[in-house]
């Protein structure tokens, strides 16, 4: 649902409205700054309610806001669908940190780095599938199925969210909301590192195309994220487990030594064959960047503060990607998308810098407790 109308609805808009292209871009960023904003709240109600009760609230809540966009087509209103984007934004902030909490209870504690890893290769694959879906429908003018499409999505995720096995061992927070004891700031470094991992996605979920058609292969452009899927499933399975066998680093340093690579070769090979190589090790190195840090997130947590983790990473990675698509679009502008993908690979070696840097003042940290 996410990735369809993210992809898309920008275009619909575009044919269905006469505004600016400034406004056009609203469409993208009211949704992302709802969602934002919800991060620290959900934050603070998952560790003070129930957990499966703040799932199907948030599931309610993006389901009927995802329902909502059927009434864009009859009132025809540009700022009636500005405002279903910010509901739909806040309530997806929402779900998304109440799902991946609920799932990191329901995956055994020794094999988190796999299960979490499968998990987000589901929404890898999102990434790939939304976004045809929705460039298709538009393509074939069925605009009533377009929003059918997106409401009868998010019901069935709904329907699978009811029947998650998620048994209660909540201690409930009786704290008020407060913004700063509503984010959890133990490992500040880790969460840089994770906005610099969001600023280097931006750039492949945003100017692709745009690099294809630069280097006239935009006919090619669908292929890099079908090849970058295609390395993510491949790696998936034997990353997860020996992230549980050999610990974070083992996966996480050769990872974003792979992703750096593969932003290289967008930058020095601006031709077709580069493009798919690119989209290949892009897809294996990126595969476990996300779901690695978001599990060394989680182990800096205490049982009660777990809502607040999850919550504060997603906030992290959120605003990570929110500046780098604007960012490197001003870039991009000035010094081509060579240049800009090269800029990338230093961004990604920063990242695996400061979790290297992290990972060591964790252990540092250790050793001072076990001393004293």
């Amino acid at each position: 649902t996410f990735y369809l109308l993210n992809a898309s609805l920008p275009l619909l808009a575009a044919q269905k409205f006469e505004v600016s292209q400034g406004s056009l871009g609203w469409v993208v960023t009211a949704f992302v700054l709802a969602t934002v904003c919800s991060r620290p709240l959900i934050g603070h109600w998952l560790d003070r309610y129930e957990l499966k009760r703040m799932l199907l609230l948030s599931a309610s809540l993006f389901t009927l806001f995802s329902c909502l966009y059927l009434i864009i087509l009859p009132i025809e209103s540009f700022s009636l669908l500005l405002i279903i984007r910010v509901l739909h934004g806040f309530s997806f902030g929402m779900i998304s940190s109440s799902l991946s909490l609920s799932v990191t209870t329901l995956i055994p504690k020794q094999r988190q780095g796999e299960g979490m890893g499968y998990f987000v290769l589901s929404m890898n694959l999102a990434s790939v599938l939304g976004p045809v879906i929705g460039l298709t429908l538009i393509a074939h003018d069925v605009m009533v199925w377009y929003f059918m499409t997106v409401a009868l999505l998010a019901i069935c995720s709904f329907l699978f969210m009811i029947r998650l096995p998620l048994t209660s061992s909540h201690i409930p927070q009786t704290s008020p909301f407060r913004l700063r004891q509503s984010l959890f700031l133990d490992s500040p470094v880790l969460l840089l590192a994770t906005s610099f991992a969001g600023i280097a996605i931006s750039s492949t979920s945003a100017f692709i195309s745009l690099y294809a058609d630069s280097i006239h292969h935009v006919t090619y452009a669908s292929y890099f994220y079908g090849l970058a899927a295609l390395g993510m499933v491949a790696i998936r399975p034997l990353a997860g487990k020996r992230f549980d066998r050999k610990g974070p680093a083992s996966v996480l340093i050769p990872s974003y030594g792979l992703y750096a690579v593969g932003f290289l070769v967008l930058g020095f090979f601006p031709t077709l064959y580069g493009l798919l190589f690119a989209a290949l090790i892009i897809g294996i190195g990126s595969a476990s960047i996300f779901p690695g840090l978001q599990t060394v997130m989680l182990t800096y947590a205490a049982p009660e503060q777990k809502g607040k983790a999850i919550s504060t990473f997603f906030l992290a990675y959120d605003s990570g990607f929110g500046i780098g698509a604007f960012l490197l679009s001003g870039i991009a502008a000035k010094t081509g998308y060579s240049n800009m993908f090269l800029i990338c690979s230093l961004v990604v070696v920063s990242s695996g810098l400061l979790y290297v840097y992290s990972r060591r003042s964790s252990a540092t940290a250790t050793n001072q407790d076990i001393a004293s």
